[in-house]
């Protein structure tokens, strides 16, 4: 019998915060008769993952660990998706709390072949978003996506169909956490959408995304931008067709514009709004920087992305289920 749904989440060192996620998810009601499964997918921790899985695993569904000791959560995504077997593919992150109704009101679309893909919403506890200074799509907040035509999912509350993943193929394993930091998720909705598939929005199934607070400092923050400055270049250069030799005067500028801020804004000022737009600075910086380094390489995907071509999976060989 093949699984309503193939839940999969891939995690890291976060013991503590996935046995939240999975004790909200054991409160999920869905149709007995059709079972659903949830791989968990270990990318490399050292912590006690393992025996939290075990421990705190869901009894309504059969639960499955696997390890993945390649960095990266491209890899564990593409090693999680590999070895699924659900008609739905849905995902969440280590770190969120999911509402009952959230494998029924994320699948059933799907299920019921009123869509392809479905982008989930995703709040942040207000505890947390009061001190984000910078949108909260840095956060895997859904606040900025479309409701009505979205062009975009995140992580922490996706869900696509097995034709997609046999049409797309893996994630590229070179975005998102472990690897450069971000837009692994992002890509895959653009490549989901330019190959015709039908993503819809469910924003009224939302789950909570706590993540670490230690993110919001403010070396945290500057770290972040860092990292989606050199994710944006990576995208830009593979797949839009970015150019590489028009770098220079606009990277001069754009430190230039970030010195006077700086020199304006001395800490503890540079707070509030002054902290989002020296956030945006670095992120434009780290693009313009490392766009000038891919300058004489090849591109990695042929027709700067509007090919649609399928990403290579021959990375998806599957982790052993331990």
């Amino acid at each position: 019998m093949i699984p309503l749904a193939s839940i999969i989440i891939c995690t890291s060192n976060r013991s503590d915060s996935l046995r939240t996620t999975l004790s909200s998810i054991a409160c999920c009601r869905f149709s007995q008769e059709t079972p659903v499964e949830l791989l968990l997918v270990d990318n490399g921790s050292t912590d006690c993952t393992r025996e939290v899985v075990e421990a705190a695993a869901p009894a309504n569904m059969q639960v499955r660990y696997l390890f993945e000791p390649r960095r990266g959560k491209g890899y564990a995504y593409n090693t999680g998706m590999a070895a699924a077997q659900g008609a739905a593919l849905l995902f969440t992150d280590d770190d969120v709390k999911v509402p009952p109704n959230w494998v029924e009101g994320m699948c059933t679309p799907i299920i019921a072949g009123a869509a392809d893909a479905v982008a989930g919403g995703v709040s942040i506890p207000e505890k947390l978003a009061c001190r984000i200074p910078c949108r909260q799509a840095l956060f895997a907040g859904t606040k900025d996506i479309n409701a009505i035509r979205p062009d975009r999912f995140v992580g922490a509350n996706m869900a696509f169909s097995r034709k997609v993943f046999e049409s797309i193929g893996g994630f590229d394993v070179n975005l998102g956490p472990g690897a450069l930091g971000f837009h692994d998720e992002t890509l895959y909705s653009y490549l989901l959408c330019r190959k015709g598939f039908r993503l819809v929005s469910r924003f009224d199934v939302v789950v909570e995304h706590h993540f670490d607070p230690s993110r919001l400092t403010r070396r945290g923050l500057l770290d972040l931008a860092m990292r989606m400055g050199k994710s944006d270049a990576y995208l830009e250069y593979h797949y839009f067709g970015a150019s590489a030799t028009k770098t220079a005067w606009p990277l001069w500028f754009a430190r230039l514009r970030l010195l006077k801020h700086r020199l304006l804004h001395p800490l503890p000022a540079a707070s509030g709004p002054h902290l989002a737009w020296e956030m945006e600075r670095v992120q434009q910086i780290w693009m313009l920087r490392e766009i000038r380094q891919y300058r004489g390489t090849s591109r990695k995907y042929c027709g700067n992305g509007h090919s649609g071509s399928t990403i290579s999976t021959a990375h998806l060989s599957p982790a052993p289920v331990l």
